[in-house]
């Protein structure tokens, strides 16, 4: 009985080591299967894996060996980690690994420089902790090799400080400011200027700080791009700018900064001060308008020369040829026919004295007109031209308008039939003329071949003709304005509009 005990005791404890033993073995499979798994993962990370016992490596993995340029991880175990660090970063790095290691506090990421087995050098970017590893503490270390990223880095860095300094060397004041118009950057020009520093405009707006406004100057391109989206720019007249003395004058444009998406996420202004240039305009426009008028005046004074002199005396002479054999009839035919002959040249000359006597300053303006004038010179220029010429006029009769206005006027219709004949190719002319107090309003237009305005107004100051540009000049003498539309195949109108002054009777 005691004896059959025995063995069903033996029996069972045999069952349950073999289940002990079935356990053993599945858990040391599971352990063995998760160390593969591990094993593979760091196997095929893409970060160098080591772990370091004291200063020295006792795993790495083939992305480490292959990093630092060797072939098997029996290259680099066992060897000291300050063999693969350059001397610049040796005693930094040597000293984080040993107080990780101790449990003190140390970096768990920092970049420094490694040493290829080449004799190469690196930029790494490294990560560790402390962990224990067959019961001892250990440093888990990942790297990731950043060469090429630090050297683009540092391209870019050069490239904004090679940009910074072009900017900084700019005249012009440039800006980056926010959708409010807040400062985010100034170039020194911006800055300097108004005995500032370029870190004491930023966060500032930029009609406050400059010229001591609560609102944006008026306008102010910025203002404008915010509503278009587009590139604004504009001529800007400022009473005061905080460090310049007197009135100036400004050159600006605003350039909106897009998002991916579309949306506006800041603005580039950039502002020249062009007061000297802009007075030095002013002045060739003054000079130029005295110009015009002492050019008038001129022209006045030989017109009336050639008419009451030079054209009377030829008359006087014409008369005389005309009858110069009248007493004598036996003259011989010969010699009537000679004076006949000098008559006629004699007739041709004054009339082209009177011809050229009109164009100098027509006679009729004084005794007639300005619209009467015109109108006889419409008559004749489509006469000559063969183009159609409808002229009108309304509310002018009963003006008696200066006489400058009236020669200036007479000019710029001048001109515009003359540049329509010479450019357009037009066959039917329109021009109106009407008195809109307190405004004259000059209409010139025609149905020829057009021309684009930008790329004209581009071109003018390069090129000989001067047709355009002397219309513009007689409108800044009348204080007025001049609008041009026109494009190719379109025809072209102009629209002057100036004030008028009525002539002072004595």
């Amino acid at each position: 009985m005691e004896r059959g005990l025995t063995y069903e005791v033996l029996k069972k404890k045999v069952k349950e080591l073999e289940k002990e033993a079935a356990k053993r073995r599945y858990a040391e499979n599971a352990l063995m299967e998760s160390e593969e798994r591990y094993r593979m993962a760091v196997e095929h990370s893409n970060d160098g894996v080591a772990i370091l016992k004291g200063d020295n490596h006792v795993f790495v993995n083939q992305k480490f060996v292959e990093i630092f340029g060797y072939n098997v991880p029996d290259d680099i175990v066992g060897k000291p980690v300050w063999a693969f660090v350059h001397s610049d970063d040796r005693k930094r790095v040597t000293e984080i690994n040993r107080q990780r290691q101790k449990g003190k506090q140390a970096p768990t990421r920092y970049e420094c420089k490694g040493v290829r087995k080449d004799g190469g050098t690196i930029d790494l970017e490294v990560s560790a902790t402390k962990t224990m590893y067959r019961g001892e503490p250990v440093s888990l270390v990942f790297l990731r090799e950043v060469t090429e990223r630090k050297l683009a880095e540092e391209a870019v860095r050069e490239r904004e400080a090679h940009m910074r300094a072009v900017l900084d060397a700019s005249i012009d004041r440039i800006r980056y400011v926010d959708k409010d118009m807040r400062i985010i950057w100034g170039n020194k020009t911006t800055a300097m200027v108004h005995g500032m520093s370029p870190e004491d405009i930023v966060g500032k707006l930029c009609h406050k700080i400059f010229v001591g406004r609560d609102n944006p100057c008026q306008g102010c391109p910025t203002v404008k791009a915010r509503e278009t989206g587009k590139t604004e720019r504009a001529l800007i007249r400022q009473t005061r700018v905080k460090g310049i003395e007197g009135e100036t004058f400004w050159d600006t444009y605003c350039v909106p900064l897009m998002s991916k998406s579309g949306k506006i996420e800041g603005y580039i202004q950039v502002a020249r001060n062009i007061t000297d240039q802009k007075l030095a305009e002013d002045h060739i426009h003054a000079l130029t308008q005295q110009l015009m008028k002492a050019q008038e005046s001129e022209r006045q004074m030989i017109s009336r020369e050639l008419h009451d002199r030079v054209a009377q005396d030829l008359s006087t002479l014409k008369i005389g040829c005309d009858t110069l054999f009248d007493d004598n009839p036996e003259v011989v035919p010969e010699l009537r026919k000679k004076a006949l002959q000098l008559s006629e040249i004699l007739h041709k000359t004054i009339m082209t004295i009177r011809d050229l006597t009109y164009d100098l300053r027509p006679p009729s303006l004084d005794q007639l007109g300005l619209v009467s004038t015109v109108y006889q010179y419409c008559e004749d220029f489509a006469e000559q031209s063969g183009l159609s010429v409808d002229f009108h006029s309304a509310g002018m009769d009963n003006l008696q308008l200066d006489s400058n206005i009236e020669i200036n006027v007479y000019r710029l219709i001048q001109e515009g039939l003359n540049n329509i004949k010479k450019h357009a190719k037009a066959k039917d002319v329109f021009i109106r003329l009407v008195a809109s107090s307190p405004n004259v309003i000059l209409r010139i237009e025609d149905d020829g071949r057009g021309f684009d305005v930008e790329e004209r107004m581009a071109r003018i100051s390069n090129e000989k003709r001067m047709g355009l540009r002397n219309m513009e000049e007689r409108v800044r003498l009348l204080q007025g304005r001049m609008f041009i539309q026109s494009r190719p195949t379109r025809g072209t109108k102009i629209l002057i509009e100036f004030p008028y002054k009525e002539r002072i009777s004595g």
